[in-house]
């Protein structure tokens, strides 16, 4: 029986600037980073209260996959971050320069916002059960 997502592959075109974006304007975590040999490193990622789901950062290296950034699934967020106060995280992230698809709204079970990564990856930002009139 499957029981969890552990890991999420997302494609980059450098994984230094990935890196820098994800720890620094995000505040997520390097929870592993392995040189395996010149030109092939292992990165993950999380955000620094969870590690139960980690980003795998992945250099594209084909034309294919190079196509595929910011596209691994058009028209939809790759992943939901949950928040505990989305509107001070969403002017912290936006302060950054993290582009937005819009501002938090009411949304089924709570409040939410698209975001995306520097390379045009879709997120979505969300606080659960956000009771505003």
């Amino acid at each position: 029986m499957i029981t969890q997502v552990v890991q999420v592959p997302i494609l980059v075109k450098d994984l230094e600037e990935a890196k820098q974006f994800y720890t620094e304007t995000l505040g997520f975590v390097v929870r592993e980073e392995i040189e395996f040999s010149p030109g092939w490193k292992y990165l993950t990622v999380s955000p620094a209260e969870s590690n139960e789901t980690q980003l795998e950062l992945m250099k594209a290296e084909t034309p294919e996959q190079n196509q595929m950034i910011g596209k691994q699934l058009i028209g939809s967020a790759a992943l939901m971050f949950l928040s505990n106060d989305i509107e001070t995280d969403y002017q912290e992230m936006k302060a950054k320069g993290v582009v937005f698809h819009g501002e938090p709204k009411l949304v089924p079970g709570g409040k939410g916002v698209g975001f995306e990564d520097l390379y045009g990856n879709a997120f979505d930002l969300f606080q659960l059960n956000i009771n505003e009139k």
